[in-house]
């Protein structure tokens, strides 16, 4: 929060109703909750390999586990969105956080598949508004056009949580175990929920406007309007693409990939994938920024977009060939060219009027989450196809995997060059 980037973005914020360190205060807490979602999500990456030999789970039941987050994660968006806009971001994230508590201390206790299912639901419940929440309290006290700079800063923050998951757990892991991991991530939330509690106040985290509350077939139907938005449908599935080429490498195939084209030990696939973690942070920083530099969200996303394509091309044709550092710099690069998120969610933000801001962006965010979800399932699907029972797979399967996201992020693009952009019409 005090390197010059922050400092650069919080300059440009102008006048708003919070004090300089009233706004610090505000940006860390919400990013340190997203950061706990992020962690949550990718967590079992790191210690599958310890789950497995402790609790006897299957290959298949690794993969249930891990995506089970996600699944529950996004059917909660259309119900936060609701009580988003119905009872305000605040209430929604304090109420949300007693899940994530007793899912990390469900899980750290469990003794076998069921009880790791229930945790890692209880924790895609609790998570659920840990983004949503805080962009809907940045889009009511902070100044339209610095929204998508400061949403690049939040998820830079937010990104602690992926490195979080990869090198420190397995560190905290070996030295105390799984369990004593998640305990002490579920007192961390304890302190954090406090901390919102405390921090996140202010007109702009209750529910917006004196009109009465709707009912709950008038909140169902707001969703519905939210869908009819024009360009919703074209943001949302370049929201299904970006987040899912990140989590297709970090959370699924990197390691796999690292270990089986160039030997890599899991030392090694961590640090590797560490620096596409950390390469991340960056990437949301720079396009955040971008946005206000080029005053437009269209050409910013749709050049992350190509770089993204190119590097995914890249590591289809020459990723096998190239050692292990010429793989690592392509993977790192990735990391930083597809973390355009932050422009994504300041356009899909412009385009819902106040009442539908918190169901319009949960419902752009079922497509973050469930991207990464069915893109998972299906590459998964596809390498079994070419690999078989091989225990190591040939470079044709990760080449499918790599392609198919590509093929998305692709189409994705040429569908989103079509959306309407009001960024113009802020300044």
């Amino acid at each position: 929060m005090q390197g010059p980037a922050a400092e650069e973005i919080i300059k440009g914020m102008g006048e708003t109703a919070l004090a300089r360190s009233a706004m610090i205060a505000l940006v860390g807490t919400l990013g340190l909750a997203t950061a706990f979602s992020q962690f949550y999500r990718n967590s079992v990456g790191v210690i599958a390999t310890t789950l497995a030999g402790e609790l006897g789970l299957t290959a298949a039941q690794l993969g249930a586990l891990s995506s089970s987050f996600f699944l529950v994660f996004a059917l909660c968006q259309i119900p936060v969105g609701i009580v988003i806009d119905r009872y305000g971001p605040r209430a929604a994230m304090l109420g949300s956080a007693v899940f994530v508590v007793l899912g990390s201390f469900v899980f750290a206790l469990a003794e076998g598949n069921i009880g790791l299912l229930a945790g890692r639901s209880l924790l895609g419940i609790g998570c659920s508004t840990f983004l949503m929440a805080p962009l809907v309290i940045y889009s009511r006290a902070f100044p339209p056009a610095t929204f998508a700079s400061l949403t690049g800063l939040h998820l830079s923050i937010a990104s602690l949580g992926n490195i979080g998951a990869t090198v420190p757990l397995a560190l905290a892991t070996e030295a105390f175990g799984w369990r004593a991991a998640f305990v002490a991530a579920g007192l961390a939330c304890i302190a954090l929920t406090f901390a919102v509690f405390s921090i996140v106040r202010g007109s702009f985290v209750d529910p917006q406007g004196a009109a009465p509350k709707e009912t709950l077939a008038d909140a169902l139907r707001g969703v519905a309007r939210a869908t009819r938005v024009t360009g919703f449908w074209r943001l949302f599935l370049i929201q299904c693409s970006s987040y899912s080429t990140f989590g297709l490498i970090i959370g699924l195939w990197g390691g796999p990939y690292l270990a089986h084209m160039h030997g890599a030990s899991l030392k090694t696939q961590g640090h590797v994938l560490l620096a596409m973690a950390v390469a991340q942070v960056g990437g949301m920083l720079f396009w955040g920024m971008a946005d206000r530099v080029v005053g437009a969200y269209r050409p910013v996303t749709l050049a992350a977009a190509g770089l993204s394509v190119a590097l995914l091309v890249s590591l289809i044709l020459f990723g096998h060939r190239v050692g292990l550092l010429g793989a690592g710099l392509i993977i790192a690069g990735l990391g930083f060219a597809c973390a355009f998120a932050p422009v994504i969610v300041a356009h899909g933000k412009t385009m819902f009027p106040a009442a539908l801001t918190g169901r319009g962006m949960t419902l752009l965010n079922i497509g973050t989450v469930g991207g990464g979800f069915a893109t998972q399932w299906l590459t998964g699907l596809a390498v079994k196809a070419v690999a078989g029972p091989a225990l190591v797979y040939p470079v044709t399967a990760f080449q499918l995997a790599f392609g198919m996201q590509a093929l998305l992020l692709a189409t994705a693009a040429l569908v989103y060059a079509g959306a309407p952009d009001p960024r113009r019409a802020i300044h």
